[in-house]
């Protein structure tokens, strides 16, 4: 039997545009709160979130953070339960990339290669690790969906 998203609350990170903006779209239209995660596209994630309260009437706010650091990890997560009133399925969508040609392996610094191990690998696990208490103590434990993109170059 499907389990009803309809007041289930949801953490998208890297929720204010592209794929993640689809999937907070999709689960309000369920009748899910969402909470949409941004690093810094404000003026997106607050349009958003206005678009889904009036749209389908259900609670839509906007968290700041970096998901590629621990610290911001635990706060949106504590941020989300305090305002939405509970989690129950998050959605780990942050990404980051440089485009750079394939060949060229000067083409990212140490810094670079840092932020985007950090954003599209670590942020998961420390997502996970601050949902998961929570997720334990729900009567339907909680959902952790992991999304990721491609880079390809020609």
């Amino acid at each position: 039997m499907p389990i009803s998203l309809q007041a289930r609350n949801v953490l998208i990170s890297g929720g204010s545009r592209g794929l993640g903006a689809v999937v907070a779209r999709k689960f309000a239209a369920e009748g899910s709160n969402v909470a949409i995660n941004y690093v810094s596209s404000k003026d997106a994630a607050e349009k958003l979130a206005s678009d889904l309260q009036s749209q389908y009437k259900v609670k839509a706010i906007i968290v700041q953070g970096d998901a590629g650091l621990q610290s911001d990890c635990r706060n949106i997560v504590k941020s989300t339960i305090e305002q939405l009133g509970g989690l129950d399925i998050v959605i780990s969508n942050a990404g980051w990339t440089k485009m750079t040609a394939f060949n060229d392996l000067d083409a990212m610094s140490d810094e670079d290669w840092d932020k985007c191990w950090s954003t599209n690998v670590k942020s998961n696990l420390y997502l996970f690790k601050e949902a998961l208490p929570t997720f334990n103590v729900n009567p339907d434990g909680g959902s952790f969906i992991i999304t990721s993109s491609t880079a390809v170059g020609e």
